[in-house]
């Protein structure tokens, strides 16, 4: 057979696969009927127990969290700390660990000082990698990782 009428074949085939798929997320998605590739009428949806199918989106804290770098990374020990999305009435902490875990540096982070960035200086720590979390009232949010250089 010809390369370009392997292509085409191939590409029906994968057409008719995408679009069977799609039909059956939007509809399963919208806890109706959904449509199936082996199966040529719709079948029902059986009740489902997993959070979140069937229902309407809620925010979670997780994209209500805010964002925060380090930068640069790698850095020589004078490094910005930029963080955005904060809440006013909640203390936030960076904390900065070693690579064994053991917490070396611990910055409290106002949001009014957040906005353009807050400077910080970790010359004298050793050469190595660190990583760095924006704790929120004791709770982790996120953790990074950060490169120091001599």
């Amino acid at each position: 057979m010809k390369l370009s009428t392997r292509f085409v074949l191939v590409l029906a085939l994968l057409s008719v696969q995408l679009s069977a798929l799609a039909a059956t997320l939007t509809l399963r998605g919208q806890g109706r009927t959904r449509a199936t590739a082996t199966v040529s009428r719709p079948v029902q949806d059986t009740p489902r127990q997993h959070i979140g199918l069937g229902t309407t989106p809620t925010l979670t804290a997780r994209t209500l969290a805010p964002s925060f770098a380090v930068f640069p990374n790698p850095s020589k020990g004078l490094v910005t700390v930029s963080v955005s999305q904060l809440l006013t009435n909640t203390d936030y902490k960076l904390r900065l660990s070693n690579i064994i875990g053991r917490e070396v540096r611990t910055v409290a982070v106002r949001p009014e000082a957040a906005d353009g960035g807050m400077n910080l200086n970790l010359s004298d720590l050793p050469a190595g990698m660190y990583f760095y979390s924006l704790v929120q009232n004791d709770k982790v949010l996120a953790t990074k990782r950060l490169l120091l250089q001599n």
